[in-house]
């Protein structure tokens, strides 16, 4: 059949050309490939394909005119993409959590749909025109590896995790995405030739036959390469499940934590712009105080000039001074040498000598008059200095407060940063959890699949088994044949010498002798029935008997039991009376204890009270034995001195010390006695604690005697209540066995009707005898196709064209082997590509982990640079304090050293070098600050595109994973009708087995009537 004329524009078109799969126009047969076979389903892309008109390909198209192309219904296919087959796992995920689980939230009616949207999610979908076969296509094809990467230079895309690894643009995936669908186009017009090739090769009369077996083999094949191929799909169907249904149930949390995050979100916001605008306040007023310290620094110049230009005046006036007054002690010494020597020159030097002194008092003037006039200037410099001193110290205290306010508020926004990044790190925490619970169930569901693979490799064989049983039946159902056609030469040969003979006569005798025959041995088979009804009947009520004594026994038991319980219940009351009585006595015991106790207690708190008071009087009475002693000492050293005069006072002091003697005697017989009083309290003290320890230990032995009776009483109650356990399982298997023996009872009526029924079957079976070769030869006759269904006469004949048409079926399953063969290889060559592009995905989603986690350094770095930059500024901030205090020493100091205006000069240059470190400080962190709202952007943009880029592919492989469910349910229906086809032949087989037979039995038993008539 030639190709249609559409199917020849498609070729000629240079879409044919552009691709990695074009079929050469030649009169050869292509080769099968998997996705021809996958495509062997009719879909409504053949028929787009060969009915719609292709568009020319304009160098100015954009893939989303590419995108108006595939979804408006007309049919683009651009030239080879640029790009690896991982295209679809080159994205990043989101960088926070609850954007993606928002991303993830998405409705749907049943659990099944969302497995389907996590699907889509993992893998995607070739495109939103494809149908039943755009899956099978998609996985099955040969994307080839050496394509060269080239970097998208459309305006707007960029990848969003950059980093060595080969990752992909949106633009390149979708190239991608377009070269895959011209691949697919390409082996569905294989797919095409080949059908129409096969059409033409094979003959009218097989068309039938050929169709049927293709398709049951692309079907078998079908199933297998979808659940290998779609194994990966069905465990992130599975995997998403579970993760919809924890969202499910975890809806409401995140979503409270949804509010919070953008409440924190808002709340940060207006934190960053409050303390933008506190900066921008704190800029104006650091360029006030600049522009004022600028102003001051000028005048503090202008004071200086003016100071050392005074200083100069001064300093020259002095050294005028001194100048003039060595002058004029050289002229007085002068002077007084020529005094003598020289009498005319003494008038002219008395009036060099007075001219002298009259400049000098002048100068001397002038320079009083100069040191007035520059100690007036410096005291109102002084003045001015000081009161711009005093405006720098308000300007200074104004700036610490705002920079107070703004590290308050620094702090206040720091923590608030700090306390969302930790909710951003325990949610990134809480993702990466998942992730590997996600990867140990993938790990999981990857064994449940190796056992489902294995499972499936079982089935394979039990069908090639089945395969192989058919053949065997075949071969079975051709020797059945073969057998029947001599049985029936032989029927043919005796029925003629029954026919010269009596034929109708030993018809009736033969049909006689067997339904004898037969009647005897069901009868016989019947007997032995009843027989064995009866010993079962006999054991039966055996069983009974047993039962009722068992019965009686356990009902003695139980009322043995019930009196042991009566027992034991009065053994326990008695015990229980016992021990409450006990537990009296012991109470009434600890209670008269308990009073002991505090007796005993308060007597030695008496004792210990008067022993104190004892010790208390015995000190005081040790310190007036000192006081007199030293008394007696400073009285003898007062008689030594005075003498007899103290006679009287020594005699009364005596008096004194026997008096005090004897109360210390007093006193240490107290304490004596007090001590006495101690040791016998203590004694009984003693003795009650060794009563109390005797009536513990008693009161233990009585507990513990207590808990052995509680224990044997329990003991006691379980037995009893598991002899009750017994006679109840015995009771309920008496009354199995009396319902046994009932339904058993009507097992006679049971034989008969079955006796009747089998009386009927052979009357049936028959009629089915002669029926059964004619309707083997009409089967094979319609299953090959043949023109000619005439049945032969000839029975030599027909078993040769029967033979004949079976040896042409297993020629055609011969070449079907063949082709099937070759299909499997194929299968398994693009089952091995498409582990290998698994891998390159995989490897690609590692490479996305590895950005993340760069991502991840840089931001630490950044923070840790904030954190360094935030220490320059504090020390920047204490250096100008430091300066202050140099600045305020040196103002104390005053312009009185020669050395202080440098000094302050120093210390102004250091402060002004300080603030501008701190300017520099400020600029850095902000634009620290910039460049982290850049990221944050960014981030937020590549969230966006994540998640349409998500929405795209759930709603693709919803599709895909409704057509895999179509696709497995045909293939069941397929092979529930392969099985029923198989047991329907075997019950033929056994029906042709028991004809077989019983042709057999009449032609022995004719031509034993034969011999006999002989």
């Amino acid at each position: 059949m030639p190709p249609s004329s559409g199917l020849e524009g498609v070729l000629n078109s240079s879409i044919a050309s552009n691709g990695s799969t074009a079929i050469p126009q030649s009169t050869t047969l292509p080769d099968i490939s998997l996705g021809s076979l996958g495509s062997s389903f009719h879909s409504f892309d053949e028929d787009s394909f060969s009915a719609t008109p292709r568009k020319p390909i304009s160098p100015s198209r954009t893939p989303n005119s590419d995108r108006f192309d595939r979804h408006g219904g007309g049919l683009y296919t651009p030239a080879a993409a640029a790009g690896p087959a991982t295209a679809l796992l080159a994205s990043p995920p989101p960088s926070t959590l609850p954007t993606a689980g928002r991303a993830r939230q998405r409705g749907g009616d049943s659990s099944e749909e969302d497995g389907d949207d996590a699907l889509d999610a993992r893998y995607g979908s070739v495109g939103e025109g494809s149908e039943d076969d755009g899956v099978l296509n998609n996985l099955s094809l040969n994307v080839s590896h050496r394509r060269d990467v080239r970097k998208s230079k459309a305006g707007g895309r960029h990848s969003v995790a950059a980093g060595p690894s080969n990752q992909m643009t949106l633009r390149e995936q979708e190239q991608n995405v377009d070269a895959l669908q011209k691949e697919n186009f390409n082996l569905q017009l294989e797919n095409h030739f080949l059908k129409e090739r096969l059409a033409s090769m094979a003959p009218d009369n097989l068309e039938s036959v050929v169709s049927e077996n293709v398709k049951l083999r692309v079907e078998i094949l079908t199933i297998a390469k979808e659940l290998k191929k779609c194994k990966k799909l069905l465990l992130q169907q599975d995997r998403d499940l579970a993760a919809t249904a924890r969202e499910r149930d975890d809806k409401g949390r995140r979503r409270e934590r949804d509010a919070e995050a953008r409440e924190m979100e808002g709340m940060w916001r207006e934190e960053k712009e409050k303390r933008q605008a506190v900066e921008d306040e704190l800029a104006k007023a650091r360029e006030e105080h600049e522009d004022k310290v600028r102003e001051i620094q000028y005048d503090l110049d202008e004071l200086r000039g003016q100071v050392d230009d005074q200083l100069e005046e001064m300093s020259r006036l002095r050294d005028t001074a001194d100048i003039a007054q060595d002058e004029l002690e050289k002229v007085r010494e002068e002077a007084r040498g020529l005094t003598d020597s020289v009498g005319l020159g003494r008038g002219r030097e008395s009036r060099t000598i007075a001219k002298l002194e009259a400049d000098i008092a002048e100068l001397k003037a002038d320079l009083e008059i100069a040191q007035k006039r520059s100690g007036g200037d410096v005291e109102a410099f002084e003045d001015r200095i000081n009161e711009w001193r005093d405006k720098h110290d308000a300007a200074q205290i104004e700036l610490e407060r705002r920079d107070q306010e703004i590290e308050e508020l620094n702090n206040e926004i720091d923590a608030k940063i700090a306390e969302h990044e930790r909710e951003l790190n325990a949610v990134e925490n809480e993702w990466r959890d998942e992730l590997l619970v996600a990867r140990s169930q993938a790990d999981e569901l990857k064994d449940v699949m190796a056992e489902r693979e294995l499972e499936l490799d079982d089935f394979r064989k039990l069908l090639m088994e089945r395969d192989d049983d058919i053949m065997g039946a075949r071969d079975r159902i051709a020797e059945l044949e073969a057998a029947r056609g001599e049985t029936a030469e032989r029927l043919t040969e005796t029925l003629r010498g029954i026919e010269m003979d009596n034929a109708t006569k030993e018809e009736d005798i033969v049909a006689a002798n067997h339904e004898v025959d037969r009647l005897g041995q069901r009868v016989y088979e019947l007997e032995e029935t009843i027989e064995a009804l009866q010993a079962r009947e006999a054991d039966l009520e055996a069983e009974l008997n047993r039962a009722d004594e068992d019965k009686a026994h356990f009902e003695e038991l139980i009322d043995a039991l019930k009196t042991a319980r009566k027992k034991a219940n009065d053994e326990r009351e008695e015990i229980a009376s016992a021990l409450k009585r006990e537990s009296d006595a012991r109470a009434q015991d600890a209670d008269h204890h308990r009073r002991a106790v505090a007796g005993r207690d308060q007597a030695q708190e008496r004792v210990t009270a008067e022993l104190e008071a004892a010790r208390d009087r015995v000190a005081m009475r040790d310190r007036d034995l000192m006081n007199v002693q030293t008394a007696l000492r400073s009285l003898e050293d007062e008689r030594r001195k005075i003498g007899a005069a103290a006679n009287s006072d020594q005699h009364s002091l005596e008096l004194e010390i026997e008096r005090l003697r004897r109360d210390l005697g007093a006193c240490e017989d107290d304490l004596d006695r007090a001590r006495d009083e101690v040791r016998e309290k203590e004694q009984t003290l003693h003795d009650r604690d060794m009563e109390l320890a005797e009536l513990i230990d008693k009161t233990r032995d009585l507990e513990g005697h207590l808990s052995n009776e509680r224990q044997g009483r329990l003991n006691v109650s379980e037995k009893l209540d598991a002899m009750t356990k017994t006679a109840k399982q015995h009771e309920r298997e008496v009354s199995t066995l009396r319902e046994r023996l009932e339904e058993l009872e009507p097992l006679l009526t049971e034989t008969q009707n079955a006796r009747m029924q089998v009386q009927k079957e052979s009357e049936r079976q028959k009629q089915e005898r002669s029926d059964l070769l004619l309707r083997v030869f009409k089967d094979v006759n319609r299953f090959l196709g043949t023109e000619d269904n005439t049945t032969p006469h000839n029975f030599v004949q027909f078993r040769d064209t029967l033979l004949q048409r079976m040896r042409s079926i297993n020629g055609a399953r011969s070449d079907f082997d063949k082709r099937i063969k070759e299909v499997e290889t194929g299968m398994e060559k693009n089952m091995t590509r498409l582990k290998r592009q698994l891998d390159a995905k995989w490897r690609a989603l590692d490479g996305f982990e590895a950005s993340v986690k760069k991502l991840e350094l840089q931001r630490s770095q950044q923070r840790a640079k904030l954190a360094q930059k935030d220490g320059e500024l504090d020390v920047a901030r204490a250096r100008i304090s430091e300066l202050q205090r140099e600045a305020n020493l040196a103002r104390a100091r005053g312009p009185s050293t020669p050395s202080g205006g440098a000094d302050l000069q120093r210390a102004l240059d250091r402060a002004e070098r300080a603030e501008r470190r701190a300017r520099e400080a400020l600029a850095s962190i902000q634009a620290l600050e910039k460049r982290l709202a850049e990221e944050s952007e960014r981030a937020s943009g590549a969230e966006g595109k994540w998640e349409a880029r998500v929405k795209e592919y759930e709603s693709r492989l919803r599709i895909a994973g409704e057509k895999v469910k179509a696709e497995k349910q045909g293939g069941k229906e397929r092979a529930r009708q392969l099985e029923d086809q198989v047991r329907d032949l075997h019950t033929r087989i056994d029906h042709a087995n028991v004809q077989n037979r019983r042709a057999e039995g009449v032609v022995a038993n004719a031509a034993h009537l034969l011999d006999n008539n002989r």
